[in-house]
């Protein structure tokens, strides 16, 4: 914005005009005139200067000091006043000053004069002539030719040029006014175009008969036509069907928010929400409207980012070194180069979902979304639904609106259908037909919505088995069976115990800020020895044991699982002499805890005088638990 404080009167006045008005001025009114800014310098050449003035007492240097001081002393006297001021200079002369005063800051003044009320005595002209230092011959000469006028005329003259300053007051002040106003217009101009480019939605600006007249570089991307292509045609041509719903914006004035609307264009059909507003011009007159695509992948990619449809697992941190793991990564890995479909079956918790994301991750499609859903675990009536959406009314308690499933959340990127085998028969019919064509359909439309997904399936049952007994179609598993991966449950890969064991340990034990630095080596042989039924997992749920129970740097025997430590497993796997000295220390450990146990129950007891209820609440358990360990421990009631 100007500063008031540094704007100058030539800023906002024409030099040319303020000397067209003072050379005007001067020769209507019979005196000589000048313009100088607020800090005394002339911005404008003298009018009609007398030649007493001019040749004779300014060419003096103590005349031209004197006709200065004058001059400030009536500029001043008139910036004080706000009027205009009336003043004898040194050589008998009357002068006038005017100021251009804008917003109560003087921006220069106006001075004329340079006349007399009566001729002057000989005496003072002489007195002044030998002062200044010039001839007094020229200096009487010349004063006898400056006119005599009255000083009522003086006056009026001084009236005309204040209302004249007044004037360039207020006509600087409107154009100070103009240039702010004018600034401000091209400031927000340059944020609304800024915005407008840089939107990540396409912007349509339409006139009143629906005639396209701006759009942004989204929009251009969208229908792959310049902008140049697109202006000045109809919308009614580059929406096609969807054109009768949004002429409602500028024939009938009506908005609308976030409608689903598919649009044929060169690139296929863009499906997209959009909103729509009418603008109003200042009499509130209707001037057009302003259209918003919003790409659906754009949408569904916010939505998977927020609800955290992210793959984060990659080849590095599947952690063995067994054969039987390595070749599944191997052949993981040349899956993820491809497109194709890929089953993965295994037992349960032995990572198939870690396998999926690994393969997402180092695919073309690592940038899309990774949308997982376990098939086994949604109601057989809303898994269709789930996984192909729903329109407005579809069934009852359909969200209003609608709303889109799985596969097109996952558009772009990858869809993991976990545990497949236990899909419906009437599900996998719908899921062949989207594999096949790569449309679907949603639930109560007739509307084909394309889909760019890659589908990865996980299962933990024998699909061809499940073929044989007519539990699923074998067209379906064919389709799914393209590349077929199998992960090895954790007791086939006994080696890779230790290594999954101790990078838990630390992780987890960072993470909860309790760190161990030692395993007894007897923990590491109980561990490889146990079948493990639920696989990784499983050991994973120890590891979280082990840490909130350890009470030291070392984990032992009898931190771990009563399954993992029971007799039947160490008398098969350790020497007898070994398998003794764990259950004397499982025994031992037992003791001491059950000790601890009744010291507090004694201890609490005593504290409360008995009470029974306080001593529950304290230990977290029952009235009747408390009894039972009371009469277990032999602790008196």
């Amino acid at each position: 914005m100007t500063k008031l404080s540094t704007v100058k009167l030539q800023d906002l006045v024409t030099l040319s005009f303020l000397q067209e008005f003072q050379d005007n001025f001067a020769l209507s009114v019979g005196v000589a005139s000048l313009i100088e800014d607020n800090l005394g310098q002339a911005i404008t050449c003298p009018s009609c200067f007398s030649t007493f003035c001019r040749e004779i007492v300014r060419t003096s240097d103590v005349g031209l000091k004197r006709c200065l001081g004058n001059d400030m002393r009536g500029a001043a006297k008139a910036m004080q006043t706000g009027k205009p001021a009336v003043y004898q200079c040194h050589a008998g002369l009357i002068d006038f000053a005017a100021p251009i005063i804008l917003n109560g800051r003087v921006l220069g003044t106006i001075f004329g004069g340079q006349v007399l009320t009566a001729r002057p005595s000989e005496e003072h002209c002489r007195k002044n002539a030998q002062e200044l230092g010039v001839s007094t011959d020229k200096y009487l000469a010349a004063i006898k030719e400056i006119p005599i006028v009255s000083r009522e005329k003086i006056q009026s003259a001084a009236k005309v040029l204040f209302l004249v300053a007044n004037t360039l007051s207020k006509n600087a002040y409107q154009t100070l006014k103009l240039k702010e106003n004018n600034r401000e217009i091209i400031l927000a101009y340059n944020r609304l175009e800024n915005t407008f480019n840089t939107m990540s939605d396409g912007v349509l600006i339409i006139d009143d008969h629906g005639i396209i007249k701006q759009v942004n570089r989204i929009t251009e991307e969208l229908f792959d036509r310049p902008g140049s292509a697109l202006l000045n045609k109809s919308v009614k041509e580059l929406m096609g069907s969807q054109a009768p719903f949004i002429e409602k914006v500028y024939k009938e004035q009506t908005a609308y928010n976030d409608f689903e609307i598919f649009i044929d264009t060169k690139l296929g059909r863009l499906h997209c929400l959009s909103s729509g507003r009418p603008i109003l011009d200042d009499e509130g007159m209707l001037s057009g409207g302003i259209i918003i695509l919003r790409p659906i992948k754009r949408v569904h990619k916010l939505i998977n980012r927020l609800s955290g449809a992210q793959a984060t697992f990659r080849f590095d941190n599947i952690i063995g070194q067994s054969p039987a793991i390595l070749t599944s990564i191997q052949l993981a890995s040349r899956a993820a180069a491809g497109m194709s479909n890929v089953l993965i079956e295994g037992e349960s918790g032995t990572g198939k979902e870690v396998f999926a994301q690994a393969i997402h991750n180092q695919s073309a499609r690592c940038k899309g979304p990774f949308v997982a859903v376990n098939c086994g675990a949604i109601p057989r009536e809303l898994i269709v639904s789930e996984l192909f959406g729903y329109t407005e009314g579809a069934f009852t308690g359909a969200k209003r609106g609608g709303r889109p499933g799985k596969f097109e959340f996952a558009a772009g990127g990858t869809i993991f259908l976990d545990e497949i085998g236990d899909t419906p028969l009437e599900l996998q019919v719908a899921l062949l037909r989207v594999i096949q064509e790569r449309k679907l359909t949603r639930m109560g439309d007739n509307k084909v919505i394309p889909v760019d997904v890659r589908i990865i399936c996980a299962t933990n049952k024998n699909l061809a088995q499940e073929v044989a007994k007519g539990n699923f179609r074998q067209d379906l598993y064919y389709r799914l069976h393209v590349i077929s991966l199998k992960i090895p449950p954790l007791r086939e890969r006994s080696e890779d115990i230790p290594l999954l064991f101790n990078y838990m340990l630390h992780t987890m034990g960072c993470e909860w800020g309790k760190p161990i630095k030692k395993v007894d080596p007897a923990v590491i042989t109980l561990l490889q020895q146990y079948h493990w039924p639920g696989n990784v997992r499983e050991l994973q749920n120890v590891v979280e044991r082990v840490i909130s129970v350890v009470n030291e740097d070392t984990v032992r025997v009898e931190h771990l699982p009563e399954a993992i430590i029971q007799p039947a497993a160490l008398t098969i796997a350790l020497p007898p002499a070994r398998t003794n000295e764990l259950l004397r220390s499982r025994e031992m450990f037992r003791q001491n805890r059950s000790e601890q146990e009744r010291q507090q129950i004694v201890e609490l007891l005593r504290k409360s005088n008995g009470n029974i209820s306080y001593t529950a609440k304290q230990l977290g358990i029952a009235r009747s638990t408390l009894y039972r360990k009371m009469s277990q421990y032999n602790i008196p009631n």
